[in-house]
């Protein structure tokens, strides 16, 4: 039997219309009744409907400090989009870019849905969670369906505020109650985290590198050489989602930092990550910013923390 069928199963749907979109989910976990939550809220895009149905499903989740350890999840809906970008863990990708295309604007159309599912997803699990399409003719499909639709057509909800019908078994759904779900501070947090795509670029304890600020050279990866003992000595390496970035692309696209050494040949000053990760795909030109500092004078130059030099 399939593990997931013995855990909590989520339909959700969005129904989007000239501005306004009506969101359902049913909540089914074996041994409890069924919840079903809808309200309606502003949109400017379906997808935008599609999103905020799965994150209200999941922040009522935790909102109610419904037990989720050691629980599976399966979110059922019938956006492709959001069964491909989860079930590859795309969203990863999109972190170690900080959600920025290279002209830094965001890196999808409706980010802001995107970031705070995702956030959602790594707060509950993402081992936990797995995404799957529906089909027009499952049953439970059809119900958040007509209820997305029921909720759009209904007067604005209040803000943050969740109709709630319960159901015992294949019985009909019954009024429980109009649920807050904005009381959970953890929730909240994330809710409200600066998006990256519009922090400040100067925020030396993430970035030393600041455009137009540092002259960017390329130089190629074989004419770079470690030589400070603090990469020498380094026992542990994070690299992230920095190879699949690297593999995918085919570039190293946030700078790296050198010294001259004479001969056309420079010792790497911060960046070890970046260098070794352009070696092992072969990406011959990585960019450079050049410097005279070691690498304990950089980062105090530049404000960061040691951790950056990885």
């Amino acid at each position: 039997m399939d593990e997931y069928m013995k855990n909590i199963k989520i339909y959700t749907d969005g129904s989007f219309k000239k501005n306004k979109a009506g969101i359902s989910f049913l909540i089914i976990n074996p041994g409890k009744n069924k919840i079903l939550g809808y309200t309606n809220l502003k949109c400017k895009k379906n997808i935008q409907a599609e999103l905020q149905a799965i994150i209200h499903a999941l922040q009522y989740l935790l909102n109610i400090d419904m037990s989720l350890e050691n629980k599976k999840i399966e979110v059922v809906t019938d956006e492709i989009s959001i069964v491909e970008v989860f079930s590859s863990q795309k969203y990863k990708i999109w972190d170690s870019c900080q959600w920025k295309k290279e002209n830094g604007g965001a890196v999808i159309k409706c980010a802001r849905e995107w970031f705070i599912l995702s956030c959602l997803v790594k707060k509950i699990g993402d081992m936990l969670i797995r995404f799957s399409k529906t089909s027009k003719d499952d049953s439970q499909n059809k119900v958040v369906h007509g209820f997305a639709n029921y909720a759009r057509k209904l007067q604005f909800c209040k803000k943050n505020s969740i109709h709630i019908m319960e159901a015992k078994n294949d019985e009909d759904f019954v009024f429980k109650e109009i649920v807050n779900i904005s009381g959970n501070r953890e929730v909240n947090e994330i809710l409200n985290m600066k998006r990256p795509w519009k922090s400040n670029k100067n925020n030396a304890d993430f970035k030393w590198y600041i455009e137009g600020q540092h002259e960017i050279v390329y130089i190629d990866t074989h004419d770079i050489i470690i030589t400070e003992e603090i990469h020498l000595n380094c026992n542990s390496l994070n690299f992230g989602t920095l190879f699949r970035t690297a593999a995918e692309s085919q570039e190293i696209s946030y700078p790296i930092a050198v010294k001259p050494l004479g001969n056309g040949k420079y010792a790497l000053v911060v960046g070890i990550t970046r260098l070794i990760t352009a070696k092992l795909f072969n990406i011959q030109m990585v960019p450079c910013v050049i410097t005279h500092f070691t690498n304990e004078e950089f980062l105090k130059q530049n404000l960061v923390n040691a951790g950056e030099n990885n």
